[in-house]
């Protein structure tokens, strides 16, 4: 009874230590000695993913729109029915158009096109990496056949893990006043899904290709997580190992990211960052940029700690009522692994041992908490452990009897009240004995012999009047049995007449309820064919209007591209006849250049003809002088005018060629 006692009392403490280190915090720590530290985004949280233990919270209980990171929802309960065998990651899903109906055309999506053929698996990278709606929708309705039914599971998983301020209404994210959740139920919803091994593998992909479907290419697909390395944003984080993104207009852009750095894992919550352009008109991706300096903030301003080790702290307390053993050894039934803020210092440490009792008593088994230890660093508890027993202590029966007699006989009113009680009977035992002669003790022999005499007559006659009162005794007994007997049989009786009329009584309510379910049945089958066949009709007219909205956009569309191709042509055309003109303008200018270049040419040709002609009258002018003055000098030996007596005249000018007249000489 008491080991059942003992073992239900250690059940209740661990279970009150399990729900203290499971219910998080209700506000933020001040950590001494760690620097302030401000985000920019109406909501932020920071936790130890192994302890839940809080190094930051901004707006963490407010409701925000999540956007994509309800794709984490979809996974996780998608991964669940996998366990459950329900699905399989090989299992081949046809897309139904219905999952196309609700996106918007500037969604983030996949281009799966209806009928296509591709399995859970990649469906799976299409919803994580690519943040694809449309996967959504067609996980959503492969797990519960519709999305309505999806999403009432989405809300009631989400009130088992404690996501008490979050509503979907939708498994995709896209906007919907009714779809929000907090930065806390983020990250519960995120420590659930990281559990799973195939989670944990999708999120902390960079790049996956998705293999060639019946009607796609292979597709190349980059997660949108740009603190993982080799993604299309340069924001990468070293330890980075998952999780998702998710921005829409009214919800901002917002990341919940996971890295793990010296054993831990630190989980970070951004929600609602805006994306502004600097100076340079580059886009400042505020969820990265904060997420990543916010994680940057608890590995820096935190360092790993084992501050409770529970092989090496062991404690040793008494043990009575055992005859194996006088002690038993105590361990921590876990070990407390936390993040202290700056340098971990031993000195700091402080641990409280409270035990149940100064001395244990037996029987112990191995497991049995005997205490608990509390863990205080620098002045800040990070929770208490149980202490239990290494070994199992035997319950002795004699060293339980010496132990009482023990510790009886250690009181001392006891020993006195036995010390007195032996005085008074040795006093008592003197004056009988005194009192008491020997004609005294005959005569009450002889009196004690009369009176077994007579009691034995008594006796005698006492037995007489028992042997007929037990025959009188068995004769009521006999005629008492005859009559219950017969009673018996009576109510046997009446008892079967009453169970043959209850169970008759049994059929008929069983009939009419048959009847009853039967007809409930019908009418719920009925009513179930009209809203099918309502919902059909809805599904065909909304089908008829989206066809005529987009023949309605096909056509718009059409008569946009040919407006645009009548305004090209028209420019085109126009730009021709520039071109044209231009290229006039540019001949009309070099033709009017040839004709100035060929006038300049004739012009130049007829001054060298002009000037040649000078030249050769010049010449026969000075022969004909010459031939006037000496008629019989030869003409190479005449000088021109002016010139006579000298021995070496001046040559004559250059031709219209260039060239001197030759020597006639």
């Amino acid at each position: 009874m008491k080991k059942t006692l003992i073992q239900a009392l250690s059940f209740c403490l661990t279970l009150s230590l399990l729900t203290g280190l499971l219910v998080p915090f209700a506000g933020a720590v001040d950590y001494a000695g760690v620097e302030d530290i401000s985000i920019e985004a109406s909501a932020a949280l920071l936790v130890d993913l192994d302890t839940d233990q809080i190094f930051y919270e901004q707006a963490a209980n407010e409701q925000r729109y999540p956007a994509s990171i309800t794709k984490i929802m979809t996974a996780l309960l998608t991964l669940e029915a996998i366990g459950r065998g329900e699905l399989d990651l090989t299992t081949v899903v046809t897309v139904d158009s219905a999952a196309l109906q609700d996106l918007t055309k500037d969604s983030s999506t996949a281009n799966l096109q209806a009928g296509e053929e591709i399995t859970v698996h990649d469906l799976l990278y299409c919803l994580l990496l690519a943040s694809a709606n449309e996967a959504a929708n067609i996980l959503a309705m492969t797990v519960c056949q519709d999305i309505p039914t999806f999403v009432e599971k989405m809300n009631q998983r989400a009130q088992e893990l404690g996501m008490e301020s979050t509503h979907f209404a939708n498994p995709h994210g896209l906007h919907n006043p009714d779809h929000y959740t907090t930065a806390w139920d983020i990250y519960r919803m995120s420590k659930e899904a990281m559990t799973h091994a195939t989670f944990r593998e999708i999120v902390g992909t960079s790049r996956y290709t998705v293999p060639a479907t019946n009607l796609s290419k292979a597709r190349s697909l980059v997660n949108t997580n740009g603190l993982l390395p080799s993604t299309k944003y340069s924001y990468s984080f070293d330890g980075t190992i998952g999780i998702k993104t998710g921005s829409t207009g009214e919800a901002g852009y917002c990341l919940v990211a996971a890295a793990k750095r010296s054993g831990h894992t630190l989980v970070s919550v951004v929600l609602g960052a805006a994306n502004p352009t600097d100076s340079n008109g580059k886009v400042k991706r505020m969820q990265f940029i904060e997420s990543k300096r916010l994680l940057t903030w608890g590995f820096t301003n935190f360092s790993a700690a084992t501050l409770l080790n529970a092989d090496t702290y062991l404690q040793e307390i008494p043990v009575r009522f055992s005859s194996q053993t006088s002690h038993v050894v105590l361990r921590p039934t876990q070990s407390v692994k936390v993040m202290v803020p700056g340098e971990y210092d031993p000195e700091r440490l402080e641990l409280r041992l409270r035990l149940d009792s100064d001395v244990a008593s037996a029987p112990i088994a191995t497991g049995d908490v005997l205490g608990t230890v509390t863990v205080i660093y620098a002045g800040e508890e990070y929770g208490t452990i149980d202490m239990a027993a290494v070994s199992d202590v035997e319950f002795s029966p004699f060293m339980a009897f010496v132990s009482s007699v023990n510790t009886v006989l250690g009181n001392l009113y006891v020993r006195l009240l036995l010390l007195a009680a032996l005085v008074f009977f040795v006093i008592g035992a003197i004056r009988r004995y005194q009192e008491r002669t020997k004609e005294e003790r005959h005569a009450k022999r002889q009196l004690k012999q009369q009176e077994k005499i007579a009691f034995r007559q008594r006796e005698a006659e006492a037995r007489q009047q028992d042997e007929a009162l037990a025959k009188q005794e068995k004769e009521e007994r006999d005629r008492q049995r005859k009559e219950s007997q017969l009673r018996r049989q009576q109510e046997a009786q009446e008892r079967h007449l009453k169970r043959a009329q209850e169970a008759q009584e049994r059929q008929a309510k069983r009939e009419q309820e048959a009847q009853a379910r039967q007809a409930r049945r019908e009418q719920e089958e009925q009513e179930r064919q009209a809203r099918r066949e309502q919902e059909r009709l809805e599904r065909e007219e909304r089908d008829r209007q989206r066809q005529a909205e987009r023949a309605q956009r096909r056509r718009q569309e059409e008569e946009r591209r040919r407006q645009e191709a009548e305004l090209r042509r028209r420019k085109e055309a126009q730009e021709l006849r520039q071109r044209q003109e231009r290229e006039a303008r540019r001949q009309a200018e070099r033709e009017a250049r040839r004709q100035e270049e060929l006038a300049q040419r004739q012009r130049e040709e007829r001054r060298r003809r002009e000037q040649a002609d000078r030249e050769r009258r010049r010449q026969e002018e000075w022969e004909r002088r010459a031939q006037q003055s000496d008629p019989y000098r030869t003409s190479q030996h005449r000088q021109p005018p002016g010139q006579t007596g000298r021995r070496n005249p001046t040559p004559p000018a250059r031709n219209s060629q260039g060239r001197r007249p030759k020597d006639r000489r």
